[in-house]
């Protein structure tokens, strides 16, 4: 969905997380069903769009902030 914010915040339970995940790579979201991409409850991700339009995760369920 298009949107000019900068950030945006998504809070979900993993398996709707691993939809998204696969989905933000431009993955089926059979693919799923030969890989994980869930997200771990209180894990953090990172996913950022590049100025060439590609989909980068760059930390999938960090959890380094409950250090």
């Amino acid at each position: 969905m298009p949107n000019q914010d900068e950030n945006i915040i998504i809070v979900s339970h993993g398996g709707t997380l691993s939809i998204f995940n696969a989905i933000w790579l431009g993955l089926d979201a059979e693919m799923l069903n030969k890989c994980d991409l869930f997200g771990k409850a209180g894990g953090v991700s990172f996913m950022h769009e590049n100025t060439d339009g590609k989909h980068i995760i760059t930390r999938l369920s960090d959890f380094s902030y409950i250090r």
